[in-house]
């Protein structure tokens, strides 16, 4: 009977698992989803033993995280003789593989998502991650809320060099185009279609059905954003229909008002849209606005997914200045 395969190391914007570890001093196990954990910042540092001298770096270290609303812990295989409840002991260091992969930095960010995964641990890499929990710390900072719909902001589901990939595939592939409403359902390749949306000229949307590019927005969605749907919305998503890359250049024309997403028959399947801008760095304007809760704009970053019921009257706004392309999904499930 073979071995169990093990999980693959996390990476940059993947969800961290909860686990429990028990601290060197002695202390009550450290849950990373306990109610005093959750929603703050978590920096670990990974290293086979507590006496390691890299670890030096981080400790420190630690106070100035604590101070920006942070947490930081050293976690290693062995506790040294003066081991302290800052350090966690991961005994058959699985823990220490699939996060790291080896001796190095994790941050894992206020929503539990990885924000960083540096190698080795060095006076460097801890100056990059106070950097990083710094600037969460003040995106964090108290504020009045605001009238807004009821929107799920989750950042860095694809990452720089996914976006990249999927701006080359719009380039480059699937450049026969499809009048709108005919059947499209036999394609082997990628194609593209005009979208004529209450007589708006700017929008041109890639079809994607390559096995490769459509394995790799599983892939990210899957990890990274449905279970975050879930969590927020108490909705599991198990299908979606075929992802496009949709492009917003130009002129818009048309009808300058909202729609929703399922109110015809052939859509009434679809509970969620999601919008995962590729290119946020590039354009002006494309926010998107829902006339019905006030006048608040959503403009996602680069990599970050917006999802909303598809239920909700929505309008992506005017591109000003420059072109916008962003992945479009709708998300359903067996309810």
């Amino acid at each position: 009977m073979s071995a169990p395969t093990a999980p693959p190391s996390l990476e940059f914007g993947d969800i961290a698992p909860r686990f429990r570890l028990d601290p060197a001093g002695g202390g009550a196990a450290f849950d990373s989803q306990a109610d005093t954990v959750s929603g703050r910042p978590l920096a670990l540092a990974f290293v086979a033993s507590a006496d390691n001298p890299a670890a030096a770096a981080l400790k420190p270290r630690m106070a100035e995280i604590a101070q920006a609303g942070g947490m930081a812990y050293l976690v290693a295989r062995r506790a040294s003789a003066d081991s302290d409840d800052s350090v966690l002991i991961d005994r058959d260091g699985r823990l220490t593989a699939h996060f790291a992969g080896g001796e190095g930095l994790v941050l894992i960010g206020r929503n539990g998502h990885v924000v960083a995964k540096l190698p080795g641990v060095t006076a460097k890499g801890v100056d990059r991650v106070v950097a990083i929990v710094r600037a969460q710390a003040a995106d964090g900072a108290p504020k009045a809320a605001e009238r807004q719909a009821p929107v799920l902001m989750v950042p860095d589901v694809f990452s720089p060099a996914d976006c990249k990939r999927l701006i080359a595939v719009y380039n480059m592939d699937g450049n026969v185009f499809v009048e709108p409403g005919h059947g499209v359902q036999n394609r082997k390749t990628d194609y593209k279609m005009r979208i004529p949306e209450y007589g708006r000229k700017d929008r041109i949307d890639h079809w994607i059905v390559n096995p490769q590019t459509m394995g790799l927005i599983n892939d990210r969605l899957q990890r990274r954003l449905f279970p975050e749907i879930q969590k927020a919305f108490q909705y599991r998503i198990t299908r979606h229909e075929r992802y496009r890359i949709g492009c917003y250049e130009g002129e818009r024309g048309g009808e300058l008002h909202g729609h929703r997403d399922n109110t015809q028959p052939n859509v009434a399947h679809r509970r969620f849209a999601c919008s995962i801008n590729l290119n946020a760095e590039d354009f002006e304007g494309g926010e998107l606005a829902f006339p019905e809760f006030g006048g608040q704009r959503f403009s996602p970053r680069t990599g970050e997914a917006a999802v909303f019921s598809s239920s909700l009257l929505h309008e992506p706004l005017h591109v000003t200045a420059g072109r916008r392309l962003v992945l479009l999904a709708f998300l359903f499930g067996d309810t």
